[in-house]
């Protein structure tokens, strides 16, 4: 059941990734004159794909999470409303990284993994498919309900993000839940989050920013959602928190 709900993630992250590649492709190079004010860039090319990698993740998930206990589907709520107000409160630690953008432009992106945190913890604990999509969708929402200041875009960011990390979980055939595997899910998440950030903010940046803020991101998710959510997820199992969840008797 896993495998085939790992498959069929991938294969629709895949798919509707290629798909909107080339849409954009036959669009801005293989254009009629109807279209003629779209052109061909790179960025955009790469910002469409990983939209589409992360909506057909986010849709491949959906039957997975039919499946789920209901002692699971609390945990993830609940998880999701923590970091929800957490990230709420993240907010705060952002503004007070804003001076490193003064020593390099987006250098400032070193702390933002923190917002990727809730899928890494979720899909640790869980293991199954869907669960870091779904914690992370449900935090974004969570902070918006709360009164999160980036409004409507925050639901965006934590479906993508929270996709973005499900497609690293699938391509295991979420058999790999070690350090390695939870960084380059927080990575990846960091990559789905600047897709959002481009879209709605940063889309005047220059390409080398926009570079420094990737590398920023990758970094930041790994460590700060990565290796911190593995932390967090280990103590709660090692209190004997988590006995009830996957991470228990995996672990053992």
């Amino acid at each position: 059941m896993t495998e085939r709900s790992a498959r069929r993630i991938v294969g629709f992250a895949l798919g509707t990734g290629l798909f909107t590649f080339i849409v954009y492709y036959i669009a801005a190079v293989l254009r009629g004159p109807e279209v003629e004010y779209i052109s061909w860039n790179p960025v955009h090319a790469a910002v469409l794909t990983v939209l589409g990698l992360a909506a057909g993740a986010a849709w491949g998930s959906r039957k997975a999470l039919e499946g789920w206990r209901t002692l699971e589907v609390i945990l993830v709520a609940v998880l999701a409303l923590v970091f929800g107000l957490l990230f709420l409160g993240w907010a705060f630690v952002w503004d007070l990284a804003k001076p490193l953008n003064a020593l390099l432009p987006g250098a400032r992106d070193l702390v933002y993994g923190f917002w990727f945190i809730a899928a890494i913890i979720g899909a640790y604990i869980v293991r199954k498919p869907g669960a870091a999509l779904a914690t992370e969708t449900l935090a974004a929402a969570a902070e918006f309900l709360a009164g999160g200041e980036w409004g409507l875009t925050l639901l965006l960011s934590g479906l993508v993000q929270g996709g973005m990390a499900e497609l690293v979980f699938a391509l295991t055939g979420y058999r790999r839940y070690d350090l390695p595997t939870l960084m380059l899910a927080g990575a990846a998440a960091g990559v789905g989050s600047l897709v959002v950030d481009y879209l709605f903010w940063y889309s005047d940046k220059t390409l080398g920013v926009l570079a420094i803020m990737l590398v920023a991101r990758l970094i930041s998710g790994a460590l700060l959602s990565g290796w911190l959510g593995k932390a967090i997820a280990d103590a709660l199992h090692n209190a004997g928190a988590l006995g009830s969840f996957a991470i228990a008797r995996e672990e053992a």
